[in-house]
């Protein structure tokens, strides 16, 4: 572990290195899923116990010499648990790997970052394993290679995330910064909404800490503070919740004066899941006074909800009526009108909660026949009444369709009633891998 990211006070006093390091980083990427074999400890791992492994990838470079490997996902489980991203050991093996052997032909291991000689001609095999906790989750890895070229498995680092100052770089003042800093902007919509991982390894890479500013619509270097959204305040990791198709400025600040370049990576939310952030109302844009009410039960693996809606057909005149004459008592008296209307229709759904994948199927249930607060009549409930399925998009968008009995079928889009449980939802979806097209 590296004291400094502890202290960014300490980490102005380093001296930068040249902006030729930061030419051709490249990204190598993947997840853990609890499905990977087993071996040995590396020797730079927590303890000696076994520990799962999974290849990464296959590089070669294009001239020898020595080579930045940094784990980017070294700190999250100390700093941000929640993101289930992999903390590991990445293993570089000259030509081949042999798990059941895992010394043989081991050139470098890396814990959290290491300079690395490669050799132009060789291939390259690197081996993630956890450091010690067995998260199942997200690694990535950033390879620096000064001006040679890494190729292979992985993709170049994203040019929003590093940023390169001059003297003829904008500058403005940043109150958590207390000062007048040079800066970067660039404008960004993401594909995904939900929450987004971000760890700075400037210092890994030879240069500096920075911040990352980000701002709904726009950035006015005069004001600074408006329309932003989120900040990292020159702390390195931190997590941030983003909306699909929403129009922002990705701003990167250095945190000391004169950095030469800065760098980040910036994990996206993973697969979608099912989970008790779901539960509450839920709403089709455009249809008033319907809904549904959803519970996730994640121990007993089900999902439910109560559809609140209407018949497809305007109830005959006779129903209405019939509904809406006042009863008489004996003494001929007017009493309470019957509650409820011929027209309203509650329908019910369940389904088994898939273990992976963002589509379940659902079975309709349709009660008839009871009375309001009332044991007798017994209602009815026809089991089997319709199919149907959900897709999760979002935490905050869902896709239902439904086929029911008089040809009613038919697919929505269903959105929260309230976004107060979508941070709550997405705090359940880990990070995904790095993607080239954030």
């Amino acid at each position: 572990m590296n004291i400094l990211k502890f202290l960014p006070g300490l980490a102005v006093l380093l001296m930068f290195a040249t902006s030729a390091v930061f030419a051709n980083n490249v990204t190598v990427t993947g997840a853990f899923d609890g499905s990977e074999p087993t071996m040995g400890a590396d020797p730079v791992s927590c303890d000696d116990s076994a520990k799962r492994f999974r290849i990464a990838g296959t590089i070669t470079v294009s001239t020898s010499g020595i080579y930045r490997i940094v784990d980017a996902g070294n700190w999250f489980p100390f700093a941000l648990p929640r993101g289930e991203i992999a903390d590991t050991v990445v293993m570089v093996y000259a030509e081949n790997f042999n798990s059941g052997n895992p010394a043989q032909n081991r050139i470098a291991s890396v814990d959290e970052f290491e300079d690395v000689a490669l050799t132009a001609g060789t291939s390259y095999v690197l081996v993630v394993q956890h450091w010690c906790q067995q998260i199942d989750g997200a690694f990535a890895i950033v390879i620096g290679g000064g001006q040679a070229t890494v190729s292979g498995d992985g993709f170049t680092s994203l040019p929003e995330t590093i940023a390169t100052f001059d003297a003829n770089s904008p500058t403005a003042f940043f109150s958590d910064l207390d000062g007048v800093r040079r800066y970067r902007a660039d404008a960004k919509t993401v594909d995904v909404s939900g929450t987004y991982f971000f760890v700075d390894i400037g210092e890994e890479l030879d240069g500096s800490p920075g911040s990352l500013r980000i701002y709904k619509d726009s950035f006015d270097p005069l004001s600074t503070n408006l329309n932003l959204v989120y900040s990292t305040e020159g702390f390195f990791i931190g997590s941030f919740s983003l909306e699909a198709g929403v129009n922002y400025v990705f701003v990167m600040v250095e945190n000391a004066a004169d950095s030469l370049r800065l760098q980040y990576v910036l994990f996206p939310p993973g697969s979608f899941n099912f989970n008790p952030g779901l539960n509450g109302a839920w709403v089709a844009t455009g249809i008033e006074h319907q809904g549904i009410l959803m519970e996730v039960f994640p121990s007993s693996g089900i999902l439910f909800f109560a559809q609140f809606t209407f018949k497809d057909q305007p109830a005959v005149v006779s129903e209405s009526t019939s509904r809406l004459m006042s009863q008489t008592d004996k003494s001929g008296d007017a009493k309470v009108e019957a509650l409820g209307a011929d027209d309203q229709i509650w329908l019910t759904a369940y389904g088994n909660i898939p273990s992976s994948g963002n589509v379940m199927n659902i079975k309709y249930e349709n009660s008839t026949g009871g009375r309001f607060n009332s044991q007798t009549p017994d209602a009815t409930i026809d089991s089997n009444y319709g199919t149907g399925y959900i897709e999760g998009l979002s935490c905050n968008h869902l896709v239902i369709d439904w086929n029911l009995p008089g040809g009613i079928v038919d697919t929505r889009d269903y959105y929260k009633a309230a976004q107060d449980g979508v941070p709550y939802c997405e705090s359940f979806i880990p990070a995904g891998p790095v993607s080239s097209e954030w």
